[in-house]
């Protein structure tokens, strides 16, 4: 007889995002709204530096914190772009935003604390919390408030045994752009009750009309952890290259974690990672102009169709979409609207119980797709 999984994994709960990426992967002939990955391919130049760079020789191990290079490239684009003031203690690299997340929150979670998730929320958080014997603390927002999270709810949920906070703007799945002040009023109660705030940064540029993207950690660089992306600021996905910045003792700490999880990633990615923000002027205004204009198109369509409720996206990548006056719940709506019309989307309760009635799309399709999409959503019949 072989002893059980870990109690965590003894009976999972229904991870619907997981689920519908195997949908994906196994139908042919539908339109895939679902997978936050970006159509659009790795500009060649980023390419052709790590390539240059891997018939160099950067085929090997990098330093445990990462390419001295990439590193600074890192410091250089906070440092300058956000007015921070990281130097090489407070950085390293990591095999995307996930990674970095999971060792920080191992750098600084004991058994029994709480961290508190705004909700509607990105699904990894929740495991990477349960994976050190913590809890996660969900906080719902609301579409009256844009999905920002309100101070009142924040302080309502902390306990002596909170520990951190995570915050997510440009926001995952809800595309919300915390404004100054609502991160500000966070940050107040962070430090009334000494906690710390994790700051998921992975759409950082993809900020759109009036809004603002406000760097949390140059509001509480004390008690702020970092983490970064380069997967869709510059269509990377696949290269699996992120960093976290972090106060030197948690980075310290986390490092530690880290020597027995990736110790580094890939060297040839961190090498295409620095070229690419060294240039970051040279690629990123044409990604996210192009999502800009896909988002802006299917916010107005979408509104045009009668029982759909469209809040446009001041953010990120994805619209969220309010379903219920189709009459159904939004796990039946997708599943629907797959049947019907080959189109797949994301309920949205995988983000969590204040997804429920609304749907994800990610805008990760070209123009004429998307066009596609719309006249499904138009066509459908109940």
């Amino acid at each position: 007889m072989v002893k059980p999984l870990a109690k965590l994994f003894q009976a999972p709960e229904k991870n619907i995002l997981a689920d519908i990426g195997k949908t994906a992967a196994n139908m042919q002939n539908i339109i895939d709204l679902s997978i936050g990955d970006p159509d659009q391919r790795t500009a060649l130049p980023i390419i052709e530096q790590a390539y240059q760079d891997m018939k160099a020789g950067y085929t090997h191990y990098t330093a445990s914190a990462g390419d001295p290079g990439f590193l600074q490239a890192i410091l250089a684009t906070h440092n300058t772009r956000f007015h921070t003031h990281y130097d090489l203690t407070n950085v390293r690299a990591t095999a995307g935003a996930s990674h970095a997340m999971f060792i920080a929150l191992g750098a600084i979670l004991d058994p029994g604390d709480e961290v508190i998730i705004h909700e509607p929320y990105f699904t990894s958080y929740k495991v990477e919390i349960q994976a050190f014997g913590a809890k996660p603390v969900f906080v719902k927002t609301t579409a009256d408030h844009q999905f920002q999270l309100q101070a009142a709810d924040l302080e309502a949920a902390i306990t002596p045994k909170t520990k951190a906070v995570i915050i997510n703007s440009p926001n995952n799945p809800t595309g919300a752009v915390f404004s100054k002040a609502t991160l500000a009023a966070i940050v107040a109660v962070a430090r009334q009750y000494d906690l710390y705030l994790f700051a998921d940064e992975v759409y950082w540029p993809y900020v759109y009309g009036a809004h603002e993207f406000i760097p949390l950690e140059a509001l509480a660089p004390e008690r702020t952890i970092v983490t970064g992306s380069l997967s869709k600021v510059f269509a990377m996905t696949g290269f699996r290259i992120g960093y976290l910045l972090a106060p030197e003792k948690i980075n310290d700490a986390a490092g530690l974690l880290n020597e027995g999880v990736a110790y580094t990633p890939s060297a040839p990615g961190q090498r295409a990672g620095k070229f690419a923000l060294e240039h970051l002027a040279d690629f990123m205004p044409t990604l996210r102009d192009d999502f800009k204009k896909r988002l802006t198109y299917l916010a107005t369509e979408l509104a045009k169709v009668p029982y759909l409720k469209v809040m446009p996206a001041a953010g990120s990548i994805y619209l969220f979409v309010d379903i219920r006056q189709s009459g159904m719940d939004d796990v039946a709506f997708s599943d629907y609207l797959l049947k019907q019309k080959q189109v797949l989307v994301i309920p949205g309760r995988a983000f969590g119980d204040s997804g429920k009635g609304f749907i994800r799309i990610a805008a990760t399709q070209d123009m004429a797709t998307l066009a596609l999409a719309v006249k499904a959503f138009q066509e459908l019949k109940f």
